[in-house]
């Protein structure tokens, strides 16, 4: 299972030639990614409160740029999961200018899955079993 999803380019996402700026495609795909996850019905969970708390962490992560986007596009950001790991989870980014499909960057991330004193910890099973679903689908 993929998440598609659209993003319209905002001026202050411009750098000083006036195409996005690199730095802002990973805020692209921290915004597809918590769409993923949410669509996959599990979040992690932030706020302090009664109850465990979970929540995920960037291991690493990548980006490639193919062409430029500007003021006005609005782009499809594709995320897709690619492997999925004990305590972590590997997913893939595909952004596509929507007006031409032209593959503007492509990515990839790895989060793990950190306890309340933040250290890495199994996947819940729930979590597990949604990432598996969306394997290949």
């Amino acid at each position: 299972m993929e998440t598609v999803f659209p993003i319209a380019v905002r001026s202050t996402d411009l750098d000083g030639q006036r195409h996005v700026n690199n730095a802002v495609f990973f805020q692209y795909f921290e915004q597809a990614r918590l769409a993923h996850i949410a669509r996959l019905g599990f979040l992690p969970t932030y706020a302090p409160g009664d109850g465990p708390r979970h929540s995920i962490a960037i291991a690493e992560t990548a980006c490639r740029y193919k062409a430029p986007a500007y003021y006005g596009d609005t782009l499809l950001v594709t995320v897709r999961t690619r492997e999925v790991r004990q305590r972590s989870f590997s997913l893939t980014y595909e952004v596509r200018r929507e007006a031409d499909g032209v593959l503007v960057a492509e990515g990839e991330s790895a989060q793990v899955w950190i306890d309340e004193q933040e250290r890495p910890t199994p996947l819940p099973d729930a979590a597990r079993r949604s990432l598996e679903a969306s394997l290949g689908a």
